[in-house]
């Protein structure tokens, strides 16, 4: 997620583009859970010039991977293209609730990583979504590891200490500092 309320709140969508001509728009699922959208009755947006306005649903309905929504006060094409590249956000304790063991990447991304002997490898900067799992990409000072998010490498992920213990496998891919 992109905006500055990264701590409070949660992309669940982008608005990729106004649909038709009575505001509808086109937003693309950031979500795991697209039934959420038929259940969601106000969204959040973090306008251009920082401010944090509310909208309140009108209608919804699932086409493909996206989602066209009405917002009330939306009325027009015009209006509805002003919204164009926004998030749609959720406050953090409106975020669907997960299973035991795993975890929104908006609470991996800027955990620190450790060695399973205490060594500091560095910190979570992304996480890159891959068919077969996700991997963490940790930067270090001279370069980013990609370390795979399954069990054999990751062994513990604190979240309440804000820290992820791994047991890295020699050989494991890496490209220099900034390059990815």
């Amino acid at each position: 997620m992109e905006h500055s309320n990264y701590d409070t709140l949660v992309a669940i969508g982008r608005v990729i583009k106004a649909s038709g001509i009575r505001g509808e728009l086109r937003v693309k699922m950031l979500s795991d859970f697209p039934e959420r959208f038929k259940e969601l009755k106000c969204v959040k947006l973090e306008l251009n010039n920082g401010e944090i306005k509310s909208f309140e649903i009108e209608k919804t309905r699932i086409a493909g991977h996206f989602v066209i929504v009405k917002l009330k006060g939306v009325e027009n094409r015009d209006a509805a293209e002003t919204l164009q590249g926004l998030y749609f956000s959720v406050s953090r304790d409106e975020a669907v609730p997960l299973k035991e063991n795993s975890f929104y990447i908006f609470e991996l991304e800027g955990m620190e990583v450790f060695e399973s002997d205490g060594r500091r490898i560095g910190s979570v900067i992304r996480v890159e979504q891959y068919p077969s799992n996700d991997v963490l990409v940790a930067g270090t000072e001279t370069e980013d590891l990609m370390i795979p998010a399954v069990k054999e490498f990751v062994k513990k992920i604190d979240v309440d200490k804000r820290q992820i213990i791994v047991s890295l496998p020699e050989g494991l891919p890496s490209y220099p500092k900034g390059s990815g």
